[in-house]
């Protein structure tokens, strides 16, 4: 019997487009047609660049990740104008999806959100769960950043962390993930996985909890 929901957060719940932060960080460096210090893959997560894995792992602080990139930039680049591009990837939490987790909320489950995150996107996630009326602890009963327990997705170790914090049971427990490393991660440590692709999840979570 499933009782355990656990989301990814960008992608899943919070619609992303890297692109828009990929570009907005090319309008901020020094020469024109450098390329951009981090990637697509690299804002997900899921690429090879180093300064934003430490980062979301809580390896370094905004201060160290805002003021390596600052270097590449042209002069008199603000710490707001980077802060402003990091954040242009983070659109919204659709208000069909934040009805679905109130609705899985009301029928006894519990929702948990484990995210490949960063302290600045922390600060920008917490905001807008105020602002979109979500609290933790009472529509979603637990978060976990990767910034925060030092562990980031595909390693298995970031899943067993949250089993062993919680007490949920893998078996019991539908996780619901837009990349496929991430889905492979949590099939091995015995979820129910679900790959998020668009709002698919919203109708085939349904399915799986029949």
């Amino acid at each position: 019997m499933i009782r355990n929901i656990l989301f990814d957060l960008g992608g899943v719940l919070i619609d992303l487009d890297p692109q828009r932060s990929i570009e907005a960080f090319k309008r901020l460096l020094s020469a024109s047609g450098e390329a951009s210090p981090v990637s697509t893959l690299d804002l997900l997560g899921a690429g090879e660049s180093q300064l934003v894995e430490q980062y979301q792992t809580g390896a370094i602080t905004s201060d160290d990740f805002f003021g390596s990139i600052q270097r590449l930039c042209r002069p008199g680049t603000t710490r707001q104008e980077l802060v402003e591009a990091w954040r242009a990837m983070l659109l919204s939490l659709p208000e069909r999806r934040l009805a679905k987790i109130r609705q899985l909320k009301a029928k006894g489950y519990h929702i948990y959100i484990l995210s490949n995150i960063n302290e600045d996107h922390v600060e920008w996630t917490l905001e807008h769960f105020r602002q979109w009326g979500i609290t933790v602890g009472i529509d979603i009963d637990q978060v976990f950043f990767s910034n925060e327990i030092h562990i980031a997705k595909p390693d298995v170790r970031c899943y067993e962390y949250v089993i062993r914090t919680t007490g949920i049971q893998p078996t019991e427990t539908i996780y619901i993930d837009d990349l496929q490393q991430n889905i492979a991660a949590g099939k091995e440590v015995g979820f129910v996985t679900l790959q998020a692709l668009g709002d698919e999840w919203l109708g085939e979570i349904d399915k799986l909890l029949q």
